[in-house]
Protein backbone atom coordinates (compact mmCIF):
# COMPACT_ATOMS: atom_id res chain seq x y z
CA UNK A 1 0.00 0.00 0.00
CA UNK A 2 1.34 3.55 -0.46
CA UNK A 3 1.77 5.68 1.76
CA UNK A 4 0.06 9.49 2.05
CA UNK A 5 3.15 11.25 0.37
CA UNK A 6 3.30 8.56 -2.47
CA UNK A 7 -0.23 9.31 -3.18
CA UNK A 8 0.26 12.75 -3.14
CA UNK A 9 3.66 12.29 -6.00
CA UNK A 10 1.09 10.71 -7.67
CA UNK A 11 -1.66 13.19 -8.30
CA UNK A 12 1.22 15.95 -8.47
CA UNK A 13 2.57 13.80 -11.56
CA UNK A 14 -1.13 13.40 -13.35
CA UNK A 15 -2.05 17.28 -12.74
CA UNK A 16 1.58 17.95 -14.52
CA UNK A 17 0.85 15.32 -17.34
CA UNK A 18 -2.33 16.97 -17.59
CA UNK A 19 -1.39 20.28 -18.00
CA UNK A 20 1.29 19.19 -20.44
CA UNK A 21 -1.03 16.76 -22.65
CA UNK A 22 -3.79 19.76 -22.68
CA UNK A 23 -2.59 21.46 -25.86
CA UNK A 24 -3.22 18.52 -27.59
CA UNK A 25 -6.70 17.97 -26.77
CA UNK A 26 -9.34 17.64 -29.86
CA UNK A 27 -11.22 20.56 -30.48
CA UNK A 28 -13.52 18.55 -32.52
CA UNK A 29 -17.23 17.33 -31.01
CA UNK A 30 -17.85 14.16 -29.21
CA UNK A 31 -19.70 11.02 -30.29
CA UNK A 32 -22.55 12.27 -28.97
CA UNK A 33 -22.15 16.11 -30.67
CA UNK A 34 -21.17 14.53 -33.45
CA UNK A 35 -24.28 12.02 -34.19
CA UNK A 36 -26.56 15.24 -33.68
CA UNK A 37 -24.97 16.60 -36.24
CA UNK A 38 -25.09 13.83 -38.97
CA UNK A 39 -28.52 13.67 -37.75
CA UNK A 40 -29.53 17.26 -38.10
CA UNK A 41 -30.99 17.54 -34.27
CA UNK A 42 -28.21 19.20 -32.95
CA UNK A 43 -30.16 22.64 -32.43
CA UNK A 44 -33.32 20.91 -30.46
CA UNK A 45 -31.70 19.91 -27.55
CA UNK A 46 -33.02 20.87 -24.21
CA UNK A 47 -30.86 21.75 -21.18
CA UNK A 48 -31.99 19.83 -18.20
CA UNK A 49 -28.91 20.97 -15.79
CA UNK A 50 -25.76 23.12 -16.79
CA UNK A 51 -22.70 21.70 -15.81
CA UNK A 52 -19.99 24.20 -13.76
CA UNK A 53 -17.42 23.52 -15.75
CA UNK A 54 -19.13 23.10 -19.39
CA UNK A 55 -16.69 21.99 -22.36
CA UNK A 56 -14.19 21.60 -19.81
CA UNK A 57 -13.11 25.24 -19.23
CA UNK A 58 -14.41 27.94 -16.94
CA UNK A 59 -16.67 30.66 -18.16
CA UNK A 60 -15.05 33.63 -15.91
CA UNK A 61 -10.97 32.37 -17.04
CA UNK A 62 -10.70 32.06 -20.83
CA UNK A 63 -8.42 30.44 -23.07
CA UNK A 64 -5.46 27.64 -21.79
CA UNK A 65 -5.75 29.07 -18.66
CA UNK A 66 -9.22 28.00 -17.82
CA UNK A 67 -9.20 24.68 -19.41
CA UNK A 68 -5.65 23.76 -17.07
CA UNK A 69 -7.37 24.91 -14.41
CA UNK A 70 -10.61 22.83 -15.15
CA UNK A 71 -8.98 20.08 -15.54
CA UNK A 72 -6.83 20.58 -12.15
CA UNK A 73 -9.70 21.15 -10.82
CA UNK A 74 -11.79 18.05 -12.14
CA UNK A 75 -8.55 16.17 -11.30
CA UNK A 76 -9.12 16.62 -7.34
CA UNK A 77 -13.04 16.86 -7.31
CA UNK A 78 -12.87 12.81 -8.75
CA UNK A 79 -9.85 11.72 -6.67
CA UNK A 80 -11.47 13.27 -3.54
CA UNK A 81 -14.06 11.07 -4.03
CA UNK A 82 -12.47 8.12 -5.34
CA UNK A 83 -10.28 7.96 -1.82
CA UNK A 84 -13.82 8.77 0.31
CA UNK A 85 -15.13 5.57 -1.53
CA UNK A 86 -12.53 3.63 -0.81
CA UNK A 87 -12.18 4.40 2.88
CA UNK A 88 -16.34 3.72 3.20
CA UNK A 89 -15.84 0.73 1.47
CA UNK A 90 -12.77 -0.45 4.36
CA UNK A 91 -14.47 0.53 6.77
CA UNK A 92 -17.70 -1.57 5.20
CA UNK A 93 -15.43 -4.51 5.18
CA UNK A 94 -13.82 -4.34 8.58
CA UNK A 95 -17.65 -4.59 10.36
Amino acid sequence: MLSRYRWALVLVAIAGLTIVLLPFASELPDGLERVAEMFSFAGRERTLYTAPMRDYSLPWLSGFGGQAVAALVGIFVVSGLTFLLGKSIKRVRRS
